[in-house]
């Protein structure tokens, strides 16, 4: 048997090696037009960046390694011109000679790839414009780059037209070796696989390096300009002067010669084959970029030109060439994309895609961290994953972040191609140490939603829902909502909202939201539980409507000024008095010289503005403090916090897998409007009246307490009854009590340790998960918020009156607990905007 493959790289090579390991005796040639016949085409663009140093590696294989180890006949430079299938030749030219020879072959395997689309616009042709798929690519660039680098007179001016992974990776690697670089892209957004919300993150990120983005434009024309650099003219009126264009616009399928030999092609341009590579014409064979498949989740046929996808495709070809029985069912366009510090990857079917093809589906966002919370070097993920809503079979799943993304990604992968479902995921059993995962890893949370939605336990708004004859409640501490809410929502931190709801009409359809969507799924449940009739919670909260929004109208992060930056949203650097200016503040006058570095990374919101608080306390004016923080929310948080307490935001740039801030105590002059803040926001004093006993009430009011000291607000809190309890102290001294003060304490929760939940304890198992949850997302437990609240300056007082009645002595309780009656109370309310009673 003789086999004639057109093509290497991933496809033909596959199809000849894999040939080869089945039939020692057969004759296989491969014919490859360019001079590189195995080169990892997904590494060219790290070359031209650098990261990857020797040219050398790219290049997998040779026609004489080949020769040597398989006993290929391998001819680059020979470009096929033509295809008989009735005489089963095909027709050679060679490039370098201008000769032409026939070839016989008794099976053929058309791997001829796909090649980069170059619309024919004005000045298409210019020296400087270049697409990257082939070696002689990357060495063009390559070429054209030191070319303009050895002038050493200003920097390297590059732009890449078309957002996706090709032209990320193209843009990442010119950026790296210090070019300026444009981005152009005709889609209002980043990489066409990933829905909206998963791909403004990797947005920020590309704004944050200092890339520049001109979405939803197109390239109208180029031009030349001074000296070899060009112009290119955008449709909105835009000129940017580059020294380097990458064109990275799309792929199509290489099928002239398929044509020509009569081959049927499909609705998308490919070479139709069927299950087992076989084309329309006998012993005509097929595989890679070139040929549609069946898609695993969407009807109809696709082109998919990823590698993983081609080298499988190769392998069934030669199988079935060889006589065995093996078939490729389907492609599902997994992909990964690394963009500086961030990672974005999806499998199967994106929203966009289900919903042109009318196919129903759910969809879910979570935001868990890549690995334990309270280990080093993580950060909050995006996910969001569809789903059939009637039996929960898997669609498609997109995440982005700095930790562990593909491997999230691989699983959901693993699982769609097997015909799973989300209960499938919640079943799953994953490997878990602190520095790599969790105990309920990301993708069993993502899990449990999917089914609580299938079975009514959870309901979901998304961003962009109709908000009209809404109740919207925003379940978040005041702290998170005076930094970022949604016009006309209404503030009822989860803790209040049992004592909250009473007067509200239970008819009414209500809207929950929260940062990541937890607090407002329990908030629903209360809700629901309680005779409201029509209640939902934000999918992925207002994590996940930001990265829908990022200048949402209206908010305290996008204040009613024409010059105000969408850097609020985004991470930035002001490193000159303009940007700082641009920022809100301008530079301190004296230089600052840095004191503390504070270690934020775990603690989820409000634990860094707490932190930074305390840290802040005994510094000096123009002292500094550098923060690292692992919270993506702080990128908009950060900006609130300094100018709410007179500091100045030095810096905030990427940091591994968090930021870095620089903050700078006093001394900063605010130029740019203040946020408008709520009215919760804008106390100076608050006092409350503790009077539960209960966990989860207990909780509620020390977040609350503290928070409200981190953004610089003094704090009375007046304890009577069983919110007493809270103030015990474990530690206190035995001392005589009479009969009934002994009763009374045995029936009493002997600390804030033993409180027990109002709702959910049954006989402590509700409590301990609580606990547990609690510890997991980096929730400071009871004790620890209390003592937290007295070292930044509450005022706890125990009621006297109610210390007597139950046998409680001042011994008995914790050391900085203060003694008053009524009129203590009163007199710290009275100075008070705001009195809260929990």
């Amino acid at each position: 048997m003789k086999l004639v493959v057109i093509g290497g790289v991933a496809a033909g090579m596959s199809m000849a090696a894999r040939a080869r390991r089945l039939d020692e005796h057969a004759e296989i040639v491969v014919l490859e037009r360019s001079h590189y016949v195995s080169f990892a085409n997904c590494g060219l663009p790290y070359h031209v960046g650098g990261v990857i140093s020797d040219r050398e590696r790219l290049l997998l294989q040779t026609p004489e390694s080949l020769r040597e180890s398989l006993d290929l006949d391998v001819r680059t430079g020979h470009e096929v011109i033509g295809i008989d299938p009735q005489a089963r030749t095909v027709t050679v030219r060679e490039v370098a000679t201008g000769h032409e020879y026939t070839e016989q072959y008794d099976e053929l395997g058309l791997c001829m790839g796909a090649a980069p689309i170059t619309p024919q616009l004005p000045g298409h042709d210019l020296p400087g414009i270049h697409t990257l798929r082939q070696v002689e690519d990357m060495d063009a660039i390559l070429e054209r780059t030191r070319s303009v680098e050895s002038r050493g007179d200003k920097p390297l001016r590059a732009l890449v037209v078309g957002a996706g992974f090709i032209g990320l990776e193209a843009a990442e690697n010119l950026h790296e070796r210090g070019a300026q670089v444009h981005i152009v892209e005709l889609a209002p957004q980043i990489l066409p696989p990933l829905d909206h919300e998963i791909a403004a993150p990797v947005e920020q990120v590309l704004r944050t390096a200092g890339v520049q983005l001109h979405l939803g434009t197109a390239v109208e024309a180029f031009a030349p300009a001074q000296g070899d650099s060009l112009t290119a003219t955008l449709d909105d009126g835009t000129s940017i002067e580059a020294d380097l264009v990458i064109l990275s616009i799309g792929v199509r399928p290489l099928t002239e010669l398929a044509v020509a030999a009569g081959l049927e092609l499909g609705p998308r341009g490919g070479i139709v084959v069927d299950e087992q590579q076989r084309t329309s014409t006998p012993h005509i064979w097929a595989a890679g970029d070139v040929v549609e498949h069946r898609h695993t989740v969407l009807p109809g046929e696709h082109l998919v030109p990823l590698a993983g996808p081609a080298n499988r495709q190769g392998r069934v070809a030669a199988d079935n060439i060889c006589g065995r029985e093996v078939s490729y069912r389907s492609s599902q366009a997994t992909s990964v994309v690394k963009v500086f510090t961030m990672t974005a990857a999806s499998t199967g079917a994106n929203e966009r895609q289900l919903k042109a093809a009318g196919l129903p589906h759910t969809a879910i966002h979570v935001h868990p961290t890549g690995h334990a919370a309270y280990y080093p070097g993580t950060s909050p993920m995006h996910l969001k994953v569809l789903f059939d809503p009637a039996d929960g079979r898997l669609l498609g799943a997109q995440a982005c972040g700095t930790d562990g993304v593909d491997k999230r990604i691989d699983v959901i992968a693993t699982a769609l191609r097997l015909g799973g479902t989300v209960m499938d995921l919640e079943e799953l059993e994953l490997c878990y140490a602190p520095p790599f995962g969790s105990a309920k890893d990301p993708v069993n949370m993502a899990g449990f939603l999917a089914h609580n939605v299938i079975k009514g336990d959870a309901r979901l708004w998304y961003p962009g829902d109709s908000l009209t004859g809404c109740r919207v409640v925003d379940v978040r501490e005041p702290e998170e909502f005076a930094v970022w809410n949604l016009p006309d929502s209404q503030n009822v931190p989860l803790g209040q909202l049992r004592t909250s709801f009473d007067d509200w009409d239970r008819n009414q359809p209500i809207r929950l939201l929260c940062a990541v969507g937890f607090r407002s799924y329990l908030a629903q449940r209360i809700l629901v539980q309680n005779g409201f009739t029509d209640v939902a919670f934000l999918s992925g909260g207002s994590v996940t409507h930001r990265a829908w929004f990022p200048t949402q109208p209206g908010s305290p992060d996008q204040p009613d000024s024409p010059t105000q930056p969408d850097s609020l949203e985004n991470p930035v650097t002001p490193t000159s008095s303009s940007s700082a200016q641009a920022f809100g503040f301008t530079d301190a006058t004296s230089a600052a010289r840095t004191l503390l570095d504070v270690d934020c990374t775990g603690l989820a919101c409000p634990g860094p503005i707490m932190k930074l608080t305390e840290s802040m306390k005994d510094l000096n004016p123009g002292d500094e403090i550098v923060a690292h923080v692992s919270d993506p929310g702080f990128a908009a948080d950060a900006p609130a916090w300094a100018k709410r307490n007179g500091h100045e935001l030095v810096e905030i740039t990427p940091d591994g897998a968090g930021l870095r801030a620089v903050f700078r105590k006093g001394g900063a002059v605010q130029t740019a409007p203040q946020p408008r803040l709520t009215e919760a926001a804008q106390q100076s004093k608050n006092s409350f009246v503790v009077f539960s006993g209960d966990l989860d009430k207990m909780i509620a009011a020390f977040i609350i307490a503290n928070g409200a000291l981190a953004m610089g607000n003094d704090v009375s809190m007046f304890f009577t009854f069983w919110g007493l309890n809270a103030l015990r102290d474990p530690k206190a001294p035995k001392r005589e009590m009479k009969p009934m003060d002994k009763m009374m304490k045995t029936m009493m929760p002997s600390s804030a340790e033993a409180l027990t939940l109002s709702q959910m304890h049954m006989g402590g198992a509700g409590t301990a998960m609580i606990k547990n949850v609690m510890k997991q997302h980096n929730v400071a437990s009871v004790p620890e918020l209390i003592q937290s609240a007295i070292d930044n300056g509450a005022r706890l007082i125990a009621c006297t009156m109610t210390m007597e009645l139950l046998g409680i002595a001042e011994s008995d309780l914790l050391p900085g607990v203060e003694f008053g009656g009524v009129a203590t109370f009163l007199d710290e309310a009275g100075d008070s905007q705001t009195t809260l009673f929990i």
